[in-house]
């Protein structure tokens, strides 16, 4: 039997980021340490894009991502900010295309405690995750993803372009 707890929802979801993100962090630590940064970064890589996929069919399945494909795109990344914790917008260009800023990132955050701006292979895993996520909400279609902007290497925001390929 489920037992009453002493938390809001809000004080639930912070603490459900704050485990699942510490717990990749931990997770990419020790892939560091046993495997060397480059077999590590491509692991992780390789799992947020596969991770990133299934919440974007989750995320597909349980809320409206029908019709104009700009708002259903800011709707499916304003949710995987928020699971995040990040600050972010999407400025729409066309129908086809999208700036996607992260303004502040938790990851960010937790990552430069522990590595070297140069080391850090976020944007590896920024790219990975947009990508999964984008194919598991939206598998009848094709994007292109260009990073522009880089918070570790000074930028103010994170920003990737966005684009429906042949569009």
């Amino acid at each position: 039997m489920k037992e009453n707890i002493e938390l809001n929802l809000e004080e639930l979801l912070e603490l459900m980021r704050y485990a699942f993100l510490r717990l990749d962090g931990a997770w990419f630590m020790a892939s560091v340490e046993k495997f060397g940064l480059e077999n590590a970064t491509e692991l992780d890589v390789k799992a947020w894009e596969k991770f990133s996929e299934r919440l974007g069919k989750k995320i597909a399945s349980i809320t409206s991502l029908k019709g104009d494909l700009s708002k259903a795109l800011s709707k499916l990344m304003k949710i995987q900010h928020t699971l995040m914790n990040m600050n972010s917008e999407i400025e729409v260009i066309n129908e086809s295309k999208m700036i996607h800023r992260v303004l502040e990132c938790e990851v960010w955050r937790m990552v430069q405690k522990v590595w070297p701006q140069d080391a850090i292979p976020c944007h590896k895993v920024t790219l990975a995750s947009i990508r999964g996520l984008l194919k598991g909400a939206f598998p009848e279609k094709e994007f292109i993803l260009k990073h522009k902007k880089k918070i570790p290497l000074g930028d103010p925001c994170c920003e990737i372009e966005i684009s429906v390929k042949n569009s």
